[in-house]
């Protein structure tokens, strides 16, 4: 038992060697080998430091620090991300070049062999040619001796060995001329050849530029939807600025006729200053409930979840094209599997929204599946959409459920404020002195 305590005692250090280890080469590493990892270790270390920094002097000490932290991690995470997908992209056009040259070198390899063998071949067919036309010569030779030898024993039938002969030679003339024109034949057909060749590799070429025009296209439209929505934004945010700036030149002028009205009506009583106040009625239904850090977070998250659909969507477009393309795939498995993930929609927007699934019908009811596309209203701030969801929120949220539960706010105050806010006392008695002036 006691061995086993010792061993139980060795391996606990041993686990924390490699901790501090780990730790160590997360610090020690370059920006370019930082993994996202990496920095989730780091921020691992770091809500630990301020774990012990707020148990040491209170929640007060790391308010103003927190947020900083958080938005640094999060950079370096995006940072991350993006390196590692380039580094990817890097890996994957090295190989697409590295595969080019092999196929260019073996290409290369294979014509000049064909060309080797071709200039062979010919020199055969000359070789052969002239050894038959020596032969020819020879036979020619021959031929005409015996008939000077056959001439001179038949003197009576030189006439007609005359018309022989010259039959003989217009046939000889015909075997040359249908001997050239086979070997241009054989020239002609084997040039087909290497040009069909290259007809062939050009028609390859082509598929592959085709293929990477449409993935060029399809980034293209995301990057134009991504500005359409940003214009959007502006636009709306410009018209909110136009309303909010009337709405306060309305309520400037009420209070100055209020102010004189209360002046004439008692000149005895002092009058409350109320520059750079805000008057609210608490009767109205309509009266600003949420500070502009909430409302601001509630239209970002809006805003990345919208993106984020729409990348889905697009993706969910472009895998049904490739799916609707591929002849291997059955008619019946493709209604199958759009009613189970229209079910699986609807269970999903019933939960969500804390209504029975009954009552809550799914948008793929208003048009097919993968078909209908969402209005470009996604209104980002930058063009990038984030691929996943940062968890470094997750790592300092014991601070802000630490302070929710030690609060003396309202419950309606806590369940409207964001659950990633710190939000300290000068901001609290900021917002609360312009709902309590009259």
């Amino acid at each position: 038992m006691h061995t086993c305590a010792i061993m139980e005692k060795d391996y606990g250090r041993n686990d924390q060697k490699q901790d501090v280890r780990k730790t160590e080469v997360c610090f020690e590493r370059t920006c370019s080998a930082l993994t996202v990892d990496d920095v989730y270790e780091i921020a691992k270390l770091i809500g630990s430091e301020v774990e012990t920094l707020i148990d040491g002097y209170g929640k007060e000490s790391a308010t103003g620090l927190v947020p900083k932290i958080v938005k640094v991690l999060e950079l370096l995470e995006s940072f991350a991300s993006r390196n590692h997908a380039h580094k990817s992209k890097e890996e994957e056009l090295l190989k697409a070049f590295e595969t080019l040259n092999v196929q260019k070198k073996t290409r290369n390899v294979k014509e000049c062999e064909e060309s080797k063998n071709e200039i062979q071949r010919q020199e055969e067919v000359e070789k052969q040619r002239r050894r038959c036309e020596e032969l020819q010569a020879q036979v020619l030779h021959l031929q005409m001796e015996n008939q000077e030898l056959q001439s001179c024993l038949r003197g009576n039938h030189v006439q007609e060995d005359r018309v022989q002969q010259q039959e003989r030679e217009v046939m000889l003339k015909l075997k040359e001329v249908v001997d050239k024109q086979r070997d241009e034949l054989r020239a002609k057909v084997q040039q087909i050849a290497s040009v069909s060749k290259e007809v062939e590799a050009m028609q390859e070429q082509l598929e592959r530029f085709m293929k990477m025009n449409g993935e060029l296209r399809h980034k293209q439209s995301i990057i134009t939807a991504q500005m359409k929505s940003a214009v959007e934004r502006k636009a709306d945010m410009e018209a909110d600025l136009r309303e909010k700036q009337k709405e306060i030149e309305h309520l400037t002028t009420q209070l100055e006729k209020a102010n004189a009205a209360a002046g004439t009506a008692n000149p005895c009583k002092t009058e409350v200053d109320l520059t750079d106040k805000l008057v609210i009625d608490l009767k109205d239904p309509n009266r600003p409930c949420f500070t502009k850090q909430e409302v601001r977070e509630m239209l970002t998250e809006r805003n990345e979840l919208k993106a984020n659909l729409f990348l889905v969507q697009e993706e969910l477009s472009y895998y049904q094209r490739e799916i609707l393309n591929d002849e291997r795939c059955p008619g019946f498995l493709l209604d199958a599997v759009r009613s189970a993930i229209k079910k699986q929609k609807t269970v999903i927007k019933a939960k969500m929204l804390g209504m029975p699934e009954d009552e809550c019908s799914s948008d793929e009811e208003k048009g097919p599946l993968f078909e209908r596309r969402a209005e470009t209203e996604t209104e980002t701030d930058s063009t990038d959409s984030k691929p996943q969801e940062s968890r470094i929120r997750n790592l300092f949220g014991f601070l802000t459920r630490s302070g929710s539960n030690h609060s003396s706010h309202s419950p309606s105050e806590t369940n409207a404020a964001s659950s990633w806010e710190i939000i300290g006392d000068t901001d609290n008695t900021a917002e609360t002195e312009p709902q309590q002036s009259p």
